[in-house]
């Protein structure tokens, strides 16, 4: 075996399945759409490779005191399985089959397959027929055609990270373990049905679609959207999908994506994955974006009408290279995933703007520090989720999700660039030689502390203790100031109220900056304040979902009620948690008052929204603090 062939064991709290022992290496779906029954019927094969412990490299998150390696279960394969119906195993060969005893474990939430008696062959298939379940499946929403934009055709979307992909089909689902996989999926006319994969082939008498995805991806990426959709080229190798009432208004808000992919392409390397498409999804999906490889999925609260909000399309794609290329090992590592991607993706704005990049650079990067402020003072400075690694075991990865992995992450990533390495050209060298150093590979913190060390070894120290494993704010406070970003501090800090010509002067990232400087001002934004704010400067005029979310927190925490039905509406249209998780927590914080009518709202309206959405503002509202 070379280097790159040696697998490579590790240590994964968040799931349970035996990939230590059996690993899969590629998966095969078969798959029908059911919109009556909210189902996914089919089965799916698993290519899976015996491995021998002994000639496998080893994770430095192993603990070998024992001398045990985890989620080795010796004979048995164990998946990871939620709410699936599991009805048969077949152990597949060219000439025969063979029925495989199981079992399904509900509370430890595995399927557990005996593979007693078998030839330990290199390579096993394992065919398991299922369907997801019609009202646990938290992998999949479904949405009737009322709740589409266009209103004619039911609609149903996929959203696996971190740890969802088990309710979708029975997988090792963990980032540390990569496989390739294809697809044949069946839908009702005239629907399509896309995925994280190149389409291969369509048979329009059985409206079947078959994908293939030959870069080996984590199971969180896998995807899959049905809908009645429509494409608009953007470029040669760029396609967005959406439903057709949206579509001139996406080819417009997306119209220089080729721009930004080449950019990243001259920063990061060739693009790896052939095409860059991308659908925009009905409201309810629950992030400003999914990096799903070659489909990405997008919020419609993207489209400002101005092009205000395309640096989304800037993380993700950057998540071609760091996240899809370049994967944490498991979910205590997202910072490797996040940061890098949010310090590059400042990094590609700054590189698009041909007069002032460096300016554009630091005030994006001023906006992810003033984000970071806002995560940290929610989680409280000793909160472990404010350290940048942290423990998940018994830990659902979404309850510990925040934007401090992606803003402290490209904070650190700033400090080794300007403070350590001192040369923004070497540290876009080191980026390029991090992602084929570790391309299609997994890692952990210890391994990019290990290649910095060794890329660099005359850097001065770092003190990666307070960085990394410290709670609360980073150990080092940048300076991002800006000709944009001291505009903003300085209305920021008037004593007299902002008047409406001082805000038409700032562009809207400045007025979502300007409202994130005063929601981390605390105590001192008043009732009167906010009032008299709303009077000179007519905040109701503003559709940019990124400056609507920011001004209804802030009216909340006065309990300024002049705009609570629009409250109330937003909440009930806009899923993204970005959104609708900070206004239910200001509710609950701020305007107790008001909680008998959240509480109500949320419980008429939760059927309608993403169930991973749902579980989060239930965490929120039923919270002791």
């Amino acid at each position: 075996m070379t280097e790159n062939e040696r697998a490579r064991l590790f240590y994964d709290p968040n799931s349970l399945s035996s990939f230590n022992r059996y690993r899969i290496v590629h998966t095969h779906f078969d798959l029908t759409v059911n919109f009556d029954s909210h189902i996914l019927d089919g089965f799916v094969r698993l290519d899976v490779q015996l491995l021998d412990n002994q000639s496998c490299d080893r994770s430095s998150t192993i603990i070998t005191e024992n001398h045990e390696i985890p989620n080795n279960h010796g004979n048995l394969l164990v998946l990871d399985s939620r709410h699936l119906d599991i009805k048969k195993v077949l152990l597949k060969s060219e000439t025969n089959e063979k029925i495989l005893p199981f079992k399904v474990d509900l509370e430890r939430e595995s399927l557990i397959i005996e593979m007693n008696d078998i030839p330990q062959d290199s390579l096993l298939s394992i065919v398991i027929l299922y369907s997801t379940s019609s009202t646990k499946c938290m992998a999949l929403q479904w949405l009737t055609k009322e709740q589409t934009a266009d209103k004619q055709y039911p609609y149903m979307f996929s959203q696996c990270q971190a740890i969802h992909a088990r309710s979708l089909y029975p997988c090792q689902d963990t980032p540390g373990v990569k496989s390739t996989y294809s697809a044949k999926v069946t839908c009702p006319k005239p629907l399509t049905v896309l995925m994280s994969g190149l389409q291969t082939k369509h048979d329009e008498t059985t409206n079947t679609f078959y994908f293939e995805q030959k870069q080996p991806i984590a199971s969180y990426l896998i995807a899959i959207a049905v809908g009645h959709l429509v494409s608009h080229d953007l470029s040669s190798r760029i396609r967005v999908w959406t439903e057709p009432s949206m579509i001139q208004q996406c080819q417009h808000e997306f119209e220089e994506s080729e721009r930004f992919l080449t950019a990243a392409e001259d920063l990061l390397g060739k693009y790896q994955w052939k095409r860059y498409d991308f659908l925009v999804l009905p409201p309810s999906f629950p992030y400003g974006g999914m990096e799903n490889p070659c489909m990405n999925f997008l919020t419609p609260t993207l489209l400002a009408g101005d092009r205000s909000l395309i640096s989304t399309i800037a993380h993700e794609m950057t998540h071609s290279w760091t996240g899809n290329l370049v994967t944490n090992e498991n979910w205590e590592h997202f910072w490797l995933n996040e940061g890098f991607t949010s310090f590059i993706e400042a990094k590609i704005l700054g590189n698009l703007s041909p007069t002032n990049g460096n300016e554009i650079r630091r005030f994006h990067a001023a906006q992810q520090w003033q984000e970071l402020k806002t995560a940290v003072a929610t989680w409280g400075n000793d909160h472990p989720y404010t350290c940048l690694v942290y423990r998940l075991h018994n830990v659902d990865p979404d309850d510990a999700y925040s934007s401090v992995q992606y803003y402290k992450g490209a904070a650190l990533l700033w400090h080794l660039e300007q403070n350590i390495v001192g040369s923004e050209s070497k540290f876009d060298e080191f980026l390029r030689a991090y992602i084929i150093k570790f391309g299609g590979k997994i890692l952990n913190t210890d391994d990019f502390i290990q290649y910095f060390q060794s890329y660099f070894p005359q850097a001065p120290a770092v003190d990666w203790q307070s960085w990394l494993y410290t709670p609360g704010m980073p150990p080092v406070t940048h300076d991002f100031s800006t000709q944009l970003e001291q505009q903003c501090r300085q209305l920021a800090d008037q004593q007299i109220a902002i008047t409406n010509d001082q805000m038409n002067s700032l562009n809207a990232n400045q007025v979502a900056y300007l409202l994130n400087l005063l929601l981390n001002k605390q105590s001192t934004i008043t009732y009167d304040f906010i009032k008299q704010m709303d009077i000179d400067c007519e905040m109701s005029k503003y559709s940019n979902c990124e400056i609507r979310f920011r001004w209804y927190q802030l009216c909340i925490r006065v309990k300024y009620d002049k705009p609570i039905e629009d409250i109330f509406k937003f909440l009930e249209i806009i899923g993204r948690m970005k959104f609708v998780k900070p206004l239910y927590s200001e509710f609950k914080t701020s305007w107790t008052e008001m909680l008998p009518r959240v509480r109500t709202f949320f419980e008429e309206h939760k059927q309608y929204m993403n169930p991973i959405t749902v579980k989060q503002i239930e965490v929120r509202l039923n919270a002791n603090n």
